[in-house]
């Protein structure tokens, strides 16, 4: 063994190492801080109240296999819920297959090893380490991708939404029950009637219409949402008639949703300039010129 494998062996043993110490601190420090992260959350009790939560049976589980307090457990049920994952064990599964990957990508890199043994120590090392980068980061931006998505599917059905709140509003009933209501009666946006359920269950068990309404802006992360929730409160407590100011908000969402589709039109002919001059001009300068150029290497054989 040179010198210089066994130098990047010695490196890959303390990077291992490392981390492995920086793993174990921040799971015993995290560990140590969740009484100090209890007792600071009974002092906010109106914003924990907006946040999702988990039985503590669970929390406790989650805590002794992956080492992620309160606030981390909290944070990624959140997410979750923005990306559309409304399982009671979303968390636990996230959290068992970043880990699995973490594991599994680096034992797959160091299998490819045995059939390529051309390899140098510096590429070896170099593949390993972005596997294991890979599958740390992967699990998160699969659940980003999915949120940006749901951020678009719930723009394009909000105002249809207020448009059944109007009409259930206006029929009489009261707004509970429209947004229960209007919840049974969204079958195609699968995400958003699921969240309107949620709200429908939370406020059948008591929780506030307003806490209620701001927690389902928080669920929903879109703009459109969070101004509703606002207007809905400064209704109910100026008195205004809930019914004119669905009615208002519903044809502003739908002005809104019309400048976004033409801003994406007019931004469509600056999209498409490249792939028109990386493959489109190239074939056409190729169909005019070639008959030329062909007409002159056959003139210039000639003379």
């Amino acid at each position: 063994m040179g010198q210089r494998e066994l130098f990047w062996m010695v490196s890959a043993a303390v990077f291992l190492s490392v981390a492995a110490l920086t793993y174990l601190s921040t799971t015993y420090v995290g560990q140590r801080g969740t009484v100090r992260q209890r007792m600071r959350a009974a002092r906010r009790t109106s914003e924990r109240e907006h946040t999702p939560y988990l039985p503590a049976e669970r929390k406790g589980r989650l805590e002794a296999i992956f080492g992620v307090n309160e606030s981390t457990i909290q944070r990624q049920r959140l997410d979750l819920l923005r990306g559309g994952f409304f399982n009671p064990n979303a968390v636990e599964y996230f959290n068992f297959t970043k880990l699995t990957l973490v594991f599994a990508l680096p034992i797959c890199a160091c299998a490819m090893f045995a059939f390529r043994s051309d390899l140098s120590s510096l590429t070896k090392f170099a593949l390993v380490s972005g596997s294991l980068l890979l599958a740390y980061y992967i699990p998160d931006a699969f659940v980003s991708r999915r949120q940006r998505l749901q951020k678009e599917a719930y723009r394009s059905a909000f105002p249809d939404m207020l448009d059944l709140l109007v009409v259930c509003v206006d029929a009489g009933l009261s707004l509970e029950a429209a947004f229960d209501r209007v919840g049974s009666e969204m079958d195609e946006s699968g995400a958003l009637r699921v969240n309107l359920a949620i709200m429908a269950s939370e406020l059948r068990n008591g929780r506030g219409f307003v806490d209620g309404l701001q927690g389902l802006a928080e669920r929903l992360d879109i703009d459109e949402a969070r101004s509703f929730a606002i207007l809905l409160q400064q209704s109910l407590e100026l008195g205004t008639d809930i019914s004119q100011s669905l009615r208002v908000y519903s044809d502003e969402m739908r002005n809104k949703r019309m400048m976004r589709a033409e801003e994406k039109a007019n931004a469509l002919p600056v999209k498409i300039v490249l792939p028109l001059g990386a493959f489109i001009f190239p074939v056409i300068l190729i169909v005019v010129m070639v008959p030329i150029v062909i007409r002159i290497i056959a003139v210039l054989g000639r003379s």
